[in-house]
């Protein structure tokens, strides 16, 4: 595995090394060590897939506040999507940045979130297939979310939306959750 740092955050593009022969190929998708060698400690703990039958619909920008907030490893496994991340600590100087990367099948990438970003993606082709890999349980009373249209977060989503679920739809703005950007990193 290839770890791409995104910026100055602690976000990383994941860039599998696929072995192939007559019968196709291989590749590692999870090794702890490899993780531990480049400053990431996660071990994950629960597994999630999610289908999206429509191209053009966004799910998203969702996150698990704190005590229990959750770092994944997300990986598009059919199909194609617009992957965006956004920092939401407070102590950093990615506060805000947002980070975009196109995730799929036929491409060997995935991605690591850590804990305190907010996630969400759109579908880019008809029946994608999504994998998650979370590094903490997933707690209903701590999910949370943010508009995928937020004016103070400016998401560039690529394809007019075709679909969004009304638990989507309906995410505060962070204006109204008196959220700060603060400084912004490069």
């Amino acid at each position: 595995m290839k770890f791409i740092s995104l910026g100055n955050s602690d976000a990383r593009l994941i860039e599998l090394v696929v072995h192939g022969d007559d019968r196709g190929n291989f590749a590692r998708t999870w090794c702890v060590n490899s993780f531990l060698e480049q400053g990431i400690d996660f071990s994950p703990v629960q597994g999630n897939t999610s289908f999206t039958a429509i191209r053009g619909t966004v799910r998203g920008m969702h996150f698990q506040r704190a005590p229990k907030a959750d770092a994944k490893l997300v990986r598009c496994t059919r199909g194609r999507i617009h992957d965006v991340i956004v920092d939401l600590r407070e102590d950093t100087t990615t506060r805000g940045q947002i980070y975009v990367n196109e995730l799929a099948a036929d491409i060997a990438t995935m991605l690591y979130v850590p804990p305190g970003f907010a996630h969400g993606f759109q579908t880019l082709s008809n029946d994608t297939i999504v994998e998650y890999l979370m590094g903490v349980e997933y707690v209903p009373d701590l999910y949370d979310g943010f508009r995928y249209d937020d004016p103070m977060i400016g998401i560039p989503w690529p394809e007019t939306v075709a679909a969004l679920s009304a638990n989507d739809a309906g995410w505060p703005l962070l204006a109204d959750r008196n959220f700060r950007l603060g400084k912004r990193g490069s």
